[in-house]
């Protein structure tokens, strides 16, 4: 069993299970993440729209899948509950998760998460906040303006200099457009 709640707009939801793999040269998800984004990726494409990203909590009486999806223009209510009821039909026929669980589609906000080397490539001249897992310069977080993106960095001018980040130094990392 399973409850469908369409969502919209700016939902902040932090999911540490994303880390940069170095032997890779790119980001991984939890193999449980991993295995829902191969079976939800194509379906959501076939619609028209991008699976921008997904979480799954486990919680001791029902799990929570997020999934956020975007296009071109942006992403509407109306958007967010047409991928719903397709998804949910694609879970109930693939049958991965095994315990009751709530199923959120979501536009990733305006202040999206960065998690993906694409993600940072389609940023590139914004703003965003960057917490790092170690300090540069006494800074745990820093502020500025996505310059370039490498496999395995991003560069962000601030106010004081121009930055290179390495992925995997990389704790969290959000778009600040407000």
């Amino acid at each position: 069993m399973y409850i469908i709640i369409v969502t919209f707009d700016f939902i902040l939801c932090v999911n540490f299970s994303l880390h940069y793999n170095e032997g890779d040269k790119g980001f991984k998800m939890n193999v449980f993440e991993e295995t829902l984004t191969k079976i939800l990726k194509s379906s959501i494409e076939a619609m028209g729209y991008e699976l921008y990203d997904l979480t799954y909590f486990k919680s001791s009486k029902r799990g929570k899948l997020t999934v956020y999806i975007d296009k071109e223009g942006g992403v509407s209510l109306s958007d967010c509950e047409v991928v719903s009821k397709h998804i949910s039909v694609v879970l109930d026929v693939e049958n991965v998760i095994d315990e009751s669980y709530i199923l959120e589609v979501s536009s990733p906000g305006i202040n999206r998460n960065l998690k993906t080397k694409k993600h940072y490539e389609d940023s590139i001249g914004k703003e965003c906040i960057i917490s790092l897992f170690n300090p540069i310069d006494n800074k745990r977080n820093i502020e500025g303006q996505i310059i370039s993106v490498t496999d395995s960095g991003v560069e962000v001018k601030n106010e004081q200099a121009l930055v290179y980040i390495d992925f995997k130094d990389i704790k969290k990392a959000r778009l600040n457009l407000i």
